[in-house]
This record gives structure tokens, sequence and C-alpha cells, in this order.
């Protein structure tokens, strides 16, 4: 746990210095003027030393909490100098009372007001066209497949719904240790419904974040409008984390619980319309999302893929290209990988190839030959082979995730029974 610690308090600190340092090239680069592309980057710099702040305590704590002030500081203003008008009251408006961070709160005192307009080439962009896979392209996840399964079925029913004064709206919450395939049985998810005539917007979180002060709420309140303006449809965000912090942990920056507010204010909009919409969200880190979302969605654990999974992962790969030799199959592939997630076995599958190709080549000298001995299996996959790449691609570690997915899963799942 602590070698974890560490090991994140490391990356932080790297990834704010980094930030930073583009931070000055960039103003360097403008003429020594600040610019949008200089207020984002110290954004994403202040948002790890609010994750720092979180994780450390004592005198580490009051360190970072320092940091994050003096970095707020420069924002505030580098957007007063940018837009004038970013922190004034609207005219004919009165100041909301109550303190930031209050569950359910429509709006934050705090939050600068800005005439920042979506452009509707980015709105085009939410837009997506149906993905290429479908259900029976995901391996496992049975029970998972056949809850989003009674999902579709009930979008058959809307009217019916109606009648029964049931609601509309559903909203899952997909959570999982990364690489475990939580986008792609989404998309598959998505795939089936287009069918039924669904459009499909997906953005992921950390893009609407990494916008400049005041921009990221107008886009989270777009977004929710054009939900509501097309449905039926389909609401993905990935990386939900990033635009809908828990306000609740300390040393959380204005704007990020600004964003929370405009994300609960837009998607308390679409509850209300009722209107046949599905909102997916999806994180590696629940831990970080506010808690008047959680109280709104069902909960979808994604876990690693299983023995099945991983086989037809690997039959997928290797199908009409390579061949195995007797002592190695997909299943046994599968067996040698407990533990693996779909990232794992991407590294791990290019590896193969990388000493395939070496190896064919070194055998028959001339390309024809070599993909010709491929084609018939006179050249296939050894154990030997996928073993020595085993060896060389080690998966990366889960087990603190793992570990912190389970924790909080027990916390939440203990909350809602209570």
């Amino acid at each position: 746990m602590e070698d974890n610690y560490i090991r994140t308090m490391l990356r932080n600190e790297n990834l704010c210095q980094e930030y930073l340092k583009k931070a000055e090239q960039e103003f360097v680069a403008n003429g020594n003027k600040h610019s949008k592309a200089e207020c984002v980057l110290l954004q994403q710099a202040a948002m790890r030393c609010s994750e720092m702040a979180n994780m450390s305590t004592g005198e580490e704590r009051l360190h970072y909490q320092r940091r994050l002030q003096d970095l707020n500081r420069r924002i505030e203003g580098i957007v007063r100098i940018l837009n004038p008008d970013a922190f004034k009251k609207p005219e004919g408006k009165k100041e909301t009372a109550g303190k930031k961070g209050t569950q359910g709160s429509a709006s934050s005192p705090s939050a600068p007001q800005t005439n920042v307009a979506v452009a509707d080439r980015d709105v085009s962009g939410w837009f997506k066209e149906a993905p290429k896979h479908s259900f029976s392209d995901v391996s496992g996840m049975e029970k998972l497949k056949e809850q989003l399964k009674e999902c579709i079925s009930d979008s058959r029913i809307n009217k019916l719904r109606t009648y029964l004064k049931m609601k509309n709206l559903r909203s899952y919450f997909f959570i999982g240790p990364p690489g475990c395939g939580k986008t792609y049985v989404i998309e598959a998810f998505a795939h089936e419904l287009m069918e039924k005539d669904y459009k499909y917007l997906a953005l992921v979180g950390s893009d609407i974040l990494s916008k400049y002060v005041g921009e990221a709420e107008k886009i989270v309140t777009r977004l929710f409008e054009e939900a509501e303006e097309n449905a039926p449809c389909i609401v993905f965000i990935d990386e939900i984390d990033g635009v809908c912090k828990n306000r609740s942990l300390p040393n959380l920056p204005e704007y990020a619980a600004s964003i929370t507010t405009a994300f609960l204010t837009g998607y308390n909009r679409i509850n209300s319309s009722d209107k046949p919409i599905i909102f997916i969200g999806a994180t590696n880190y629940p831990n970080q999302v506010d808690n008047a979302m959680l109280d709104r969605v069902e909960l979808i654990r994604v876990p690693l893929p299983d023995s099945e999974a991983r086989s037809f992962s690997f039959e997928h790969k290797f199908k009409d290209i390579l061949k195995t030799a007797p002592g190695i199959s997909f299943e046994q592939m599968a067996a040698l990988t407990e533990g693996y997630n779909y990232r794992d076995i991407d590294r791990l599958t290019r590896k193969v190839k990388d000493l395939v190709a070496k190896r064919v080549m070194a055998e028959y000298k001339n390309e024809d030959r070599a993909i010709a001995a491929l084609k018939d299996g006179s050249f296939a996959i050894t154990r030997e082979l996928f073993e020595q790449a085993l060896n060389e691609c080690l998966p990366t570690p889960k087990d603190d995730i793992l570990r912190d997915l389970d924790e909080w899963e027990e916390r939440f799942r203990k909350g809602m029974d209570e």
C-alpha cells in the first residue's frame, strides 16, 4: 500500500511539474502574454496538486494546499485578464445563498459566468456513428449482457412504461479496473440500441475538464440539452470522475466544484423531462465521483476478462493470421494469462507477432515464403514462443486498484442498504 502511495504521489508530482513547465512555455511562446492554453495547463497542474493534498497528511498536506491556493490565484488572475466579465454577477439576478459543494444545488455562487457559446461543429462531434461491434462480439460477461438486454427490451415499450408511470430515464454507472472492457461493452450496448433508432452521444470527461474556465460548464449544459432534444438517445461519458468530482473532497479547486454543480443540474434536467434517455458513466475511480450522482445511478461492476473472454480475444487477434502448433491452444493461452486485462493481452499479442516476424524471416529469408509458411501452418505459434512472449511482456500491477474498488463497492452497497 505504501509503495502504491509513493508511486501515485510521484506520478502526480511529475505531471504537475510537466504542466507548469508547459504553461511557462506557452506564456513565452505567446509573447509573454497570457492565453487560454496557459490557463488550461495551470488547471491540470492544480488538479494534480488537489489530488496530492487529498492523499497526504500533516505538513505535507499543508504544503500542497498552499501550492493549490497559489495556482488557483494564478488561474483566477488570468481569467480576469482574458475575460473581465467572467466573475461579474448577471444583471437583475441576486446572488444565490448557500455553501459551495452543497449537494443538489443548482448553481455555485463562485462559479464564473461566461458568454462562451458551444460551437455547433463541436456538438456535431458528440454524435457518434454506430459502433461496429455488438453483443455477439463480447465474450464472457453473460450476466452483464443479460442485464443490458433487459434494458433494450424495455426500450421497445416506452409508451407502456409511461402509462405505468415508470421512469423512462435509465442511468448506469460502470466501474472496473483499467483495461477490463468497460468502454467496449458500452459501445456494444450502444450498437444494439441504435438498431432501435436511438442516437448515441459520447464524450470523455478529461476532454471536458481540460477546457478553459467557464467553458466546461457550458459544454456540460449543452450536452444535456442535446440529449433531451434528441431522445431517444444514449449519453455516454467516459472518465466521468473528471467532470463530476466529489465535492466533499477537501482542497477541491473551485472550478471543479462548479463543473460538478453544472453536471448535476443538467442531469436533473433530463430526469425531470422523463424522456427515453439512457445515461451511462464509466470510471476507474468511483471514489472521486460526487455522491449526489451516485445516488441516481445503477452500479455495474465490470470484472477483468474471464478465461472464456481471454480465449476469445486471442482467437480474434490471431484468427486467419497465425496458426498454433500442438501443445498450445487459445484455451491454454487463456489459462496462462489469469489476471490479464485487455490491454495486457494487446501488448502480449504484439510481442508474439514481433517474435514470429523475427523467427519466420530468420528461417525463410524471404517475405513471400515467410507469409506462405504462416498461412499453411508450416510456421506456427509454439508453446515455447508464447511463453517467451509472456516472460518479456509482464502484465500491469492490479492488486492496489482492485482492492480499492472492492473496498469502495462494499461501502457503497452498505450505504444503500442502510
